[in-house]
């Protein structure tokens, strides 16, 4: 028996330990790896020492656990044009950045002449941390998820200005490139968190039953 409500925390919460257990465990066994100055997607880089693993069991799972969430919140929030909107540009973000994962960028993320897969990573990537973070305005522009519309308001426009800094920061040659992408994949998380929390105020305590 699995309930909707933990299902909606789950798959972010899941998705996101994934994703920074990978982050942490790849950087271990990277020599010199910095996580201060390096593109996460250098871990999974062509000619890194570990990318096959990096790429296709850490960061397109964390990706597949998302549409799970997307999926979740399909099923229980209010089908609003805008909540509908927002739901289509997180599964634009999860695919986006799974084709990424498919297609690493040439080793070190920063090349003089880009072959195919680097290009198409780096076209994915970006436009996928945008509609990320398009997501968050959208689905807080509506009415709020647990009824409490000021402060659902006031935490998501926070966190989408946050995550549009960081965004615009995503610069190769800047030294604390790896800081800025790593705080705003953690603004991206922590909003989806945060909105399946507040969805899960309204939510009937239902259950899916499973075949077995």
């Amino acid at each position: 028996m699995l309930n909707r409500q933990n299902l909606l925390l789950a798959f972010p919460i899941l998705s996101l330990v994934w994703f920074a257990g990978t982050i942490i465990i790849a950087g271990l066994y990277y020599p010199g790896y910095s996580h201060i100055t390096q593109f996460i997607s250098e871990l999974g880089a062509t000619g890194s020492p570990h990318g096959g693993y990096v790429n296709f069991l850490g960061f397109i799972p964390t990706e597949i656990f998302i549409l799970a969430f997307v999926f979740t919140c399909f099923l229980v929030a209010p089908k609003t044009k805008k909540n509908l909107i927002g739901f289509s540009f997180i599964v634009v973000y999860a695919v986006t950045l799974g084709i990424s994962a498919l297609y690493p960028c040439d080793f070190e993320c920063r090349p003089v002449e880009p072959t195919i897969s680097h290009n198409i990573h780096m076209l994915s990537a970006f436009p996928g941390y945008l509609c990320g973070v398009i997501s968050i305005f959208i689905l807080s522009s509506g009415s709020s998820p647990s009824g409490q519309l000021n402060v659902f308001k006031f935490v998501s426009f926070t966190v989408g200005g946050t995550c549009i800094y960081a965004f615009l920061n995503l610069d190769p040659n800047s030294p604390l490139v790896g800081v800025y992408q790593r705080s705003l994949d953690l603004m991206i998380y922590s909003w989806f968190i945060y909105f399946a929390y507040s969805l899960n105020q309204n939510v009937p305590n239902k259950t899916i039953k499973s075949d077995a």
